[in-house]
């Protein structure tokens, strides 16, 4: 699983704005077969970032296909910053380190570990 995570402060007072951006965009950002899961979070303590989106994929190959999409193409390198600041992105693979298999010392397939 690897997840794009966006860290996003939005604009001074234009919290709402971005929010009806969101909407508008929704439908967009879900519709790919590439993308296994989308998420987003408020920070509880309007700290930066005061939002986080998740982007779930199978892979970096599926991942790359998402973004390379004409459509999502244009949300995040043109649109995304007019709605936004204070933007980052951070690219992470799962690992089951903590899972309950890992502890008892056996690793899922797929981890990535020898």
């Amino acid at each position: 699983m690897i997840k794009y995570v966006y860290e996003i402060d939005y604009p001074l007072g234009e919290k709402r704005k971005y929010l009806e951006w969101v909407r508008s965009i929704a439908d967009t950002l879900q519709a790919p077969v590439e993308l296994k899961g989308l998420a987003s979070y408020d920070n509880v303590f309007s700290a930066s970032p005061q939002r986080v989106v998740e982007f779930s994929f199978e892979s970096l190959e599926e991942a790359g296909r998402y973004f390379g999409r004409r459509e999502i193409g244009r949300i995040f390198q043109s649109e995304l910053s007019a709605h936004g600041s204070n933007i980052g992105v951070k690219v992470l693979a799962l690992r089951s380190d903590y899972s309950k298999d890992a502890a008892a010392g056996s690793t899922p397939v797929g981890d990535g570990r020898p």
